[in-house]
């Protein structure tokens, strides 16, 4: 008699935009621009820690949170780079990710990269849509 093989297959959370944002400013003084700007409440959250055995490194990552009641979007800061190299390394020139998770469309997304845009300490920032399978796992935590 075979056994049977029962395999548990995980698929990422995918239901999040990112938008990548160009600033030399630090994380608090972000989070502090973007909270009085835009009407956000970003807080410290505990900073993402990614273990990389095979340069025998240990990466942290600042992050900071908002919950919006009202749209029923969470958007994380999270820095792109360490001590020790970047959270994204193909990305270099992006100093911050935005991540916005919930129910949000293309014209909501647009919205905010333009309000971005308009904040004097924030260089850049643009959706990114060609993110590889890899480093979307990465935005899985």
């Amino acid at each position: 008699m075979k056994k049977k093989v029962h395999k548990l297959i995980f698929e990422p959370e995918t239901g999040f935009k990112l938008i990548g944002i160009s600033s030399h400013e630090n994380d608090y003084r972000l989070s502090w621009a973007l909270n009085k700007y835009l009407g956000y409440n970003f807080s410290k959250s505990e900073n993402l820690l990614i273990q990389k055995p095979k340069h025998n490194i240990e990466q942290s990552f600042s992050v900071y949170i908002y919950n919006d009641e009202e749209t029923f979007l969470q958007y994380q800061l999270i820095a792109n780079n360490s001590e020790n190299g970047f959270l994204i390394p193909e990305l270099k020139n992006i100093d911050f990710f935005l991540k916005i998770s919930g129910e949000y469309s293309d014209s909501i997304i647009n919205k905010i990269v333009t309000k971005l845009k308009k904040i004097e300490i924030i260089n850049t920032a643009f959706n990114l849509e060609n993110l590889s399978e890899r480093n979307k796992k990465v935005f899985t935590f």
